[in-house]
């Protein structure tokens, strides 16, 4: 996951294009963001039974009032961005790779439509986006 992250910095460091480099931090952030989220989680399934059991022995509801109170604490409205971009990183989807697609999918559209139309002064003909067809003068 590291390296995923240090390949991503490099990319990021060569990219001039804004729409890129958002897509490319945005990917960072989503990994950095679930290589934390793992380790969070791995803790938290290691101690919760400690903390469980210490409640229990020492008949302490109040801590486990405390527990409930910061599990249920309000979320904060930016949270969710954060957690979609999370969740991706964790899904392996690449906000990047996506956006190349999108990228590459724009150019394939433009690229075919040009097609020879006559010139009016030379009757030549010259590239044209336009969808009608010429008409023979």
């Amino acid at each position: 996951m590291v390296q995923d992250i240090e390949a991503l910095q490099v990319k990021l460091n060569a990219t001039k294009d804004r729409d890129e480099l958002r897509a490319l931090e945005e990917d960072m952030a989503g990994k950095i963001l679930w290589l934390f989220w793992c380790g969070i989680c791995a803790e938290v399934d290691e101690l919760l039974p400690t903390v469980v059991d210490f409640i229990r022995r020492e008949a302490n509801m109040k801590g486990l009032q405390e527990i409930c109170w910061v599990y249920h604490l309000p979320d904060p409205g930016d949270q969710a961005h954060l957690q979609r971009v999370m969740y991706d990183a964790g899904a392996k989807t690449s906000k990047h790779l996506l956006w190349l697609a999108a990228r590459a999918a724009e150019q394939a559209k433009w690229s075919g439509t040009t097609r020879s139309t006559p010139v009016i002064d030379n009757r030549g003909t010259s590239p044209s986006t336009s969808r009608q067809h010429p008409q023979n003068c």
